[in-house]
């Protein structure tokens, strides 16, 4: 038996040690039980939210419509997705290996085609599970707008998961060959950038040609109708699927080592549910910094205020990449508002998420006011006066993404109305979506310490709850702030006056910017009269005449 044998039995050997230590104090029957929760309550919350949500049925143009463009639109996804996994193999990755196998088994004699294709596998396996999921449920949304489908909600989720594995598959494979095939990162964008732009021109030109992903597209539709031709695309996923992982040995060891100590990092910031750490962590891991140069020099009228001036230059600094980044954002946000238009209310969802995404950029001068707490307390300012003029700068930059959101409504439904409510609308939904982030990024990062201090006065529950609502409020507060798309729905299908009825909503979510204002300008004292209460209380119940 020679050494790379032995090597590679020492290797699975460690894993399998490693796998047992791991799971020697699992409870499995707590195991199995928390899994069968989860399953149970994530499926069933599924089905009940999406029964709550009383679509009408698709008319007769409608199904065309879906039979028709479903294959572009799902094939421009995951030609998304294919660039967004060429970007993430040129900057490292998509896998992360721990620090101790990079700095030992890696530099072990053995073939590093064995190491890491078990997490290569895994990557593949977890990003396939993941689209998968979505897949179905977009799936399963889908079948209960169609009149027919009846009973075959299972067969319509089957094929849902199906394609979105097949999505989730494609970042993952094309992460894998850019990474391991070296390519320079100019070349990575421009393949990218060609398949995009391919399936771009098919969604939204009236060609007959076909796009590079559009069979993913048609196999989602397989509860409908059945193409041979589909499977020749599948067969060619699954060949570079395993192309990849067999190239999984050429992946290179300084991108593995940084990624492993900023994975670690990025672990640790989610398990803290630090949105602002994770935010800085993933730009790290893509490699993304600021410009040297400004884009634009400041002229001195813009210049009274330096707090506003200050904000004003962090985003004059920002990256190409990371402006087109929040443009595609605003631009999907703005279809996901098409589609709530047109009667999928659950897209509602989606938009507030992106918005909120689209925020966290927005609000980059304010989060780096939060991250410095000691130069904000040395300023000759009230730190809550201070916050709120920071709101000033995300407030302008979200108006040419609106430009952008509402020119790309436009293009979907082209009509003079779209653009008079897309900006009645979308201008209060990203403001929502600024108004979420600027919760977040005031908030600050959680304390450990702390939280856990003030929560040992309250039941678990108690305590796992205002966690859990400190986490999902601020993307709450965006998702609420895409709502008027569907008072104006409604009051279109009730032959109400639509202008009236989106600029009474618009003024409802103008309150909720207004309350959101006012608590970061009085956070501080409000946060202060709590700390007083509270150490009043805990005074008079110890005080004698408390007892």
């Amino acid at each position: 038996m020679n050494s790379a044998t032995l090597g590679i039995d020492a290797l699975r050997d460690m894993r399998t040690q490693r796998r047992r230590h791991r799971v020697a104090d699992m409870e499995w029957y707590e195991a199995l039980y928390r899994v069968y929760i989860t399953a149970l309550l994530g499926g069933g919350a599924i089905l009940y939210l999406s029964d709550l949500v009383s679509d009408d049925p698709l008319k007769i143009d409608q199904l065309r419509n879906v039979h028709a463009h479903t294959p572009h639109v799902v094939g421009l996804l995951a030609a998304l997705v294919v660039f967004l996994g060429l970007r993430s193999g040129v900057n490292g990755g998509p896998i992360a290996v721990e620090d101790a196998e990079v700095r030992h088994v890696l530099m072990a004699p053995i073939n590093h085609r064995d190491v890491l294709r078990h997490p290569a596998i895994q990557r593949l396996r977890t990003f396939m599970f993941t689209g998968a999921i979505a897949g179905g449920v977009a799936n399963q949304l889908l079948g209960r707008r169609i009149p027919s489908a009846g009973a075959g909600l299972p067969t319509f989720a089957l094929w849902g998961a199906v394609a979105g594995a097949l999505i989730g598959g494609l970042f993952v494979v094309s992460a894998l060959l850019s990474h391991a095939l070296a390519l320079p990162r100019w070349s990575a964008t421009a393949f990218g950038v060609a398949l995009l732009g391919w399936q771009t021109g098919v969604t939204f030109g009236s060609t007959n040609i076909s796009g590079p992903f559009d069979f993913i597209g048609s196999l989602s539709m397989w509860w409908l109708r059945w193409s041979p031709i589909d499977s020749v695309g599948v067969v060619v996923v699954v060949a570079a699927a395993v192309l990849a992982i067999s190239l999984s040995g050429r992946l290179s060891l300084e991108a593995l080592a940084r990624r492993s100590a900023l994975v670690s990092q990025l672990k640790f910031a989610v398990t803290l549910q630090d949105i602002r750490t994770v935010v800085l962590l993933r730009r790290q891991l893509s490699q993304e910094y600021m410009r040297v140069t400004p884009w634009w020099k400041l002229p001195p009228v813009l210049r009274r205020d330096v707090v506003v001036a200050r904000g004003l230059r962090s985003i004059m600094h920002f990256p190409v990449r990371r402006l087109l980044r929040m443009a595609l954002v605003s631009g999907a946000a703005s279809c996901a508002l098409v589609l709530a238009w047109r009667g999928t209310t659950p897209a509602i969802v989606v938009s507030g998420l992106l918005l909120f995404i689209l925020g966290l950029d927005a609000v980059e001068p304010l989060s780096q006011e939060v991250d410095q707490p000691d130069r904000t307390d040395a300023l000759p300012l009230e730190r809550g006066l201070l916050m709120t003029k920071h709101l000033v700068v995300p407030a302008i930059v979200v108006v040419p993404f609106v430009v952008i959101g509402v020119a790309v409504a436009w293009v979907l439904e082209p009509r003079a109305s779209t653009i008079a409510y897309g900006v009645i609308v979308g201008l209060p939904a990203a403001l929502g979506g600024v108004a979420g982030a600027t919760i977040n990024a005031v908030k600050g990062a959680p304390d450990p310490v702390g939280g856990a201090t003030q929560g040992l006065a309250l039941p678990p529950e108690v305590s796992g709850m205002g966690t859990v609502l400190r986490a999902v409020w601020p993307p709450i507060i965006a998702i609420a702030c895409s709502g008027p798309i569907l008072v104006v729905r409604h009051a279109t299908e009730k032959n109400l006056s639509p202008l009236s009825v989106s600029l009474r909503a618009a003024g409802g979510v103008v309150v909720v910017l207004a309350l959101t204002a006012g608590w970061v300008r009085q956070r501080d004292h409000i946060h202060a009269w709590f700390r007083l209460t509270q150490k009043q209380a805990a005074q008079s119940l110890s005080s004698p005449e408390g007892t």
